[in-house]
């Protein structure tokens, strides 16, 4: 029985998107550990059927020092349980979870990163520079062994790799279950509802949504906004409350809280809006619209998100950067509600041919099988 050791950096992520994983490893009695931040998930995470290692929530801050003592977290992590294979989620657990290994000596390594955060996102020369060291320390970790699974081709494509090469893998970002996210009735039109579920924070576009639905409405299109979501406070890029309160006073806006019960949300809305920048992967929430039957309207810079949408097929790619070119396509929507259901039963197909949990697993057990040695049968 071999022993996989998960790494991700926070354990309500890790629970939220990584648990089928633990799953998959179980089924062929590989023996789970999975190390992350604590933050009161531990037992969902070993009710998955993985042993939980809590990690200080303050361990991944970006200063040197606090860098050289999370390396060193690590690396007394790996040599207490001695996995047969080490898998980090998320770039700050791939970048600290690298160099850990490689001081352990631990030849099989596995970096799943969907999305690349600021490396993708920065803009000028800081966002080059970024970018070029990038590049450099995927190309050595990959020489060294190291397999790199991403969430999508737009992250392969800023790390500049061949989607061919044998070290890399590309999958459904996190997958989604279409039997939980089933297709649901489109609600009554007009008006075209739309909804942005998101953490409130300016990078990932609510203001350019909320200037698009006004300039669509000015132009004569029935439509309504739902802003679906917190506002992050610990972040600096975070919306302001009195920001959001005003917006949602505007005529066919509304701020609501985040949502427990997603089937309900798109019983309520006809289509998910994220006119985001990169750097995000390929988000749940957009697996999860799509696998409800609803179009996508998504920026072209949205990485993962702008890979998934084929545009007039799933939804609408548009440059979200122009509110003007985002109110076109509300428009659109607006107008042809027979289009807007025929694109989400289209992105629904998107997602069982690629995009499922399962089809994610798979991909995993495959790779495992790769680095480990042939499954014996079930």
């Amino acid at each position: 029985m071999a022993k996989l050791l998960f790494i991700g950096t926070q354990d309500w992520h890790f629970a939220r998107h990584h648990l089928p994983l633990v799953r998959a490893a179980r089924e062929r009695d590989h023996d789970v550990v999975v190390a992350a931040a604590d933050h009161g998930q531990g037992a969902r995470i070993a009710a998955a059927g993985a042993r939980f290692v809590p990690l200080t929530p303050g361990l991944w801050r970006n200063h040197p020092v606090a860098v050289a003592r999370c390396v060193g977290t690590l690396r007394q992590i790996m040599l207490e349980q001695a996995p047969a294979l080490v898998q980090l989620h998320g770039i700050r657990a791939a970048l600290a979870g690298l160099a850990a290994a490689r001081l352990t000596a631990i030849p099989r390594r596995i970096a799943a990163v969907n999305g690349l955060g600021m490396v993708s996102a920065s803009t000028g020369l800081p966002g080059d520079g970024m970018r070029a060291l990038a590049r450099m320390l995927t190309g050595a970790a990959m020489a060294g062994g190291t397999r790199l699974v991403l969430g999508s081709p737009a992250d392969a494509a800023v790390l500049g790799l061949d989607p061919a090469n044998p070290a890399l893998r590309i999958t459904g970002g996190a997958g989604v279950d279409p039997l939980i996210h089933m297709p649901e009735p489109m609600p009554w039109s007009p008006p075209l509802k739309l909804a942005f579920i998101s953490p409130l924070l300016w990078a990932h576009g609510p203001g350019l949504a909320v200037d698009a639905v006004a300039k669509a409405r000015a132009a004569g299109a029935d439509v309504t906004l739902s802003l679906i979501g917190a506002p992050w406070s610990a972040s600096r890029n975070a919306v302001p409350r009195a920001i959001l309160e005003g917006w949602s006073s505007q005529p066919g806006i509304g701020w609501f809280a985040p949502a427990s019960d997603m089937a309900q949300v798109w019983r309520q809305h006809h289509a998910l809006i994220l006119p985001a920048g990169g750097g995000d992967g390929l988000p749940a929430i957009a697996l999860q619209a799509a696998a409800s039957a609803r179009p996508l309207i998504v920026s072209s810079s949205a990485g993962g998100s702008a890979s998934f949408v084929r545009d007039g097929i799933d939804g609408r790619v548009v440059d979200g950067s122009d509110p003007d070119s985002l109110a076109e396509a509300i428009i659109q929507f607006a107008r042809a509600p027979a289009l807007v259901e025929r694109m989400g039963r289209s992105a629904r197909e998107r997602v069982l041919n690629g995009y499922t949990e399962r089809q994610v697993m798979d991909a995993f057990r495959r790779l495992w099988a790769e680095m480990l040695g042939p499954e014996s049968p079930a």
